[in-house]
Order: C-alpha cells, then sequence, then structure tokens
C-alpha cells in the first residue's frame, strides 16, 4: 500500500484535483480524483474525511497534518498544500505536475494552464526553427514577444497588429492567441469596491491582472505577491474597454510571472553594473530561451536561469534534471547560476539548503543563488 500512495496515488490526486479545479461543474469528479480517493480512504481508515467537501478542507493543509507517514514520494515537501485556501489548485501542485515524472496514465494535456503554456511553447519552436538560418532576426522577434507578453498583460488587438507588424519569423495570429477578451472571464476580472459607483479591472504591478475569488480580490499566484506588494497600495484600476483583451491563465502564470524577475535582474544589470562595467555584455533570452541572461565578460562567459518555484525541493529537481549542454559557441558558458527572487526565503528561510539537498551533487561551476547572493557575486567579481 505504502508504494502504491507514493508512486500512484499521490500523482493522481494532484492530476485529479487540478482538473476538478478548471471543471465550471462539479460533476462528476475526475477519475484521477476518485482513484486517489478510494486508496486513501483504504489507507487512512476512520480518519478519511466523511464528505467531499470535508475532503478538499484536508487538501487545503500541509500534506505533513494528514496524509499517511512514510508514503509520500520522496522529493515532496510535506509542508505544503494541494489546494489554496480558496479552493484553487495550489502553485506547488502544478510545480509538481510539471516537473516530476508522473506514471504512464496520469495525462496532463488536458489541463487547461498547460494548454494555454503550449501556445508559448509554439511560438519558442518556431523562433528556434528560424534562429537556424537567422539567428539575429529570430532572437529579435522572440525578445520582443517574450518582453511584451511580461510587460504588456493587457493589450487589445489593435495595440497587438501595431506593435508586431514588423515580425518576420512568428505569426502575429500566435501572439494574439496568448490573449482573451476581458469579456469571456469579466466574473474573475472586474471588482467594485466600497464606495465606488461601477466595477472595472485591476492589475497589480508585481503580479499582473488581479482577479476575484469569493468577493475578493487577489493575486493569481499569492505566493509570488504576498511578500513583493503591499496589498492595494500597489494595486491600479483598469478603465473597462469592449476591446481589451488579457493574457490567458497559463501564459500569466508561466511567463509573466516569472519573467518579472527576469527583468528585474535584467534592468539592475543594464542601469547599475553596465555603467561600472562598460565591457560587459549582457544578453536576454540567448539562443531563443536557452538561458534567461548570458552575461559576457572579458575572460568568461555566465549563464543565467531566474527560476521563482515556490517549493525549493521542485526547484532543486529541475536543476539535477536540466540540461545545460549547448553546442553553437555562442551558448558556451564558464559558469551557470540558478537564481532565485529574495522573497522567496521571506517565506521560507531554509529555501537554499533545500534546493540544494535535492539537487544533488552539482559541478564546481554551477551554483543555485538566492537574488542578493548573485548581485554580490556581480558587484565582487
Amino acid at each position: 500500500m505504502a508504494k502504491v500512495l507514493s508512486e500512484q496515488v499521490f500523482p493522481y490526486l494532484a492530476l485529479g484535483l487540478a482538473k476538478y479545479a478548471e471543471q465550471e461543474q462539479k460533476y462528476p469528479y475526475p477519475p484521477e480524483l476518485l482513484y486517489a480517493q478510494h486508496h486513501l480512504s483504504l489507507a487512512m481508515l476512520d480518519s478519511y474525511p466523511i464528505t467531499i467537501t470535508a475532503f478538499f478542507e484536508l487538501c487545503k493543509k500541509p500534506l505533513a497534518e494528514w496524509w499517511p507517514s512514510s508514503t509520500l514520494p520522496l522529493d515532496i515537501d510535506k509542508r505544503f498544500e494541494l489546494l489554496t485556501p480558496d479552493g484553487d489548485v495550489s502553485q506547488y501542485t502544478i510545480d509538481y505536475l510539471t516537473v516530476y515524472k508522473l506514471p504512464p496514465g496520469a495525462k496532463i494535456e488536458n489541463i487547461q494552464t498547460i494548454l494555454d503554456n503550449k501556445l508559448m511553447l509554439h511560438i519558442l519552436s518556431m523562433a528556434k526553427q528560424a534562429y537556424l538560418y537567422d539567428p539575429v532576426g529570430a532572437h529579435l522577434d522572440y525578445a520582443a514577444v517574450r518582453q511584451y507578453v511580461i510587460t504588456t498583460p493587457w493589450t487589445t488587438t489593435e495595440k497587438l497588429r501595431r506593435e508586431f507588424r514588423h515580425l518576420r519569423h512568428i505569426n502575429i495570429d500566435d501572439v494574439g492567441n496568448l490573449y482573451q477578451d476581458c469579456r469571456s472571464v469579466d466574473a474573475a476580472l472586474l471588482y467594485r469596491r466600497p464606495g465606488m459607483q461601477e466595477s472595472c479591472y485591476w492589475n497589480c504591478r508585481f503580479c499582473g491582472p488581479l482577479y476575484v475569488r469569493k468577493d475578493r480580490l487577489g493575486s493569481i499566484k499569492p505566493s509570488a505577491c504576498e511578500q513583493r506588494c503591499l496589498a492595494m497600495q500597489d494595486w491600479e484600476q483598469r478603465d473597462v474597454w469592449n476591446n481589451t483583451r488579457v493574457l490567458k491563465r497559463g501564459i500569466h502564470l508561466q511567463t509573466l510571472i516569472p519573467g518579472i524577475a527576469e527583468l528585474e535582474l535584467y534592468r539592475w544589470l543594464t542601469d547599475e553594473v553596465l555603467p561600472a562595467q562598460p565591457a560587459l555584455r549582457v544578453i536576454r533570452w540567448p539562443g531563443i530561451d536557452c538561458y534567461d541572461l548570458q552575461l559576457i565578460f572579458l575572460n568568461e562567459v555566465w549563464a543565467v536561469d531566474v527560476k521563482d518555484y515556490k517549493d525549493p525541493f521542485a526547484l532543486g529537481k529541475h536543476v539535477s534534471q536540466d540540461s545545460r549542454d549547448f553546442e553553437p559557441s555562442d551558448l558556451k558558458w564558464h559558469k551557470w547560476f540558478y537564481v532565485y527572487p529574495r522573497y522567496r526565503e521571506l517565506q521560507r528561510p531554509d529555501y537554499q539548503a533545500c534546493a540544494l539537498r535535492a539537487a544533488g551533487q552539482l559541478p564546481p561551476n554551477v551554483a543555485i543563488l538566492s537574488e542578493e547572493q548573485f548581485k554580490m557575486r556581480v558587484l565582487t567579481r
């Protein structure tokens, strides 16, 4: 039973909860969820919740409080929850589904967040193909699209056409598919503060468009916002236009939010470091996103990959599986740094230690650093 719970039940529970959270109707329950519940009820006996509502409440608690002892996969952190307090699938669960190897029967292809992210992967694929015969042009196109998505979560079809009319290697319709008509998700976007006459859209400068859950306004990814913004002080109203488009959920989660940390680090390098080190060159997404930043010094090259995982064990798992070998000479590197945002250590002081433990033995020229540690490496080089 312990092996089944570890290798089958936990992955199917994570998958079933992710599918259920996206369903518009409560019934039927995803088969993956039913499978996991059946086996958990056999393992937990009298401690298993009587109702489905009570079971979902259990999933909002840290795994350490309820999961049968010694039956979690080895790399899973018991301190995390599978569902948020509002009943949405947690970012930890999404990270788990995208990073860890799942059983053969567990299919994540029809989860909307994953489907959305495939739209960006398609653009990445098109740019990589063009890079083979026009590396400069392909890189310019990809960097323009990537930066726009990170900095412009709200747009219109007209603005997209003006912004990308000169694209040569990426189809403008593919860029448009990253967004959706706001009217299709107005119920989740429109919010009226007490005292306001009309509802409007809201945006946070740290995490983008804000969403309404149970009559409360908040971030699409609270773990990435709660330590960086001062709630409503950093929230701004946006007018409601009939032709407004907003990033799809998966693009928001997988491209915009991690991209904010990437651009913040890039701007620090260009605004504060380059004036003092004019010989340094900083390239974003070299080789069409082989890694996030390339720092070219006079005598060595640094590869920088900015990673924003709530779970440090998921980060370490990614690092242990990551491929850092690239054939083109312009992608060669001497040192590789995985850099996570500073606020992750505010949420969890042992973040780095956990990530390193999960990553295992790393080569001496590969490191996992906090944003502050990396900046100090640059300044003291």
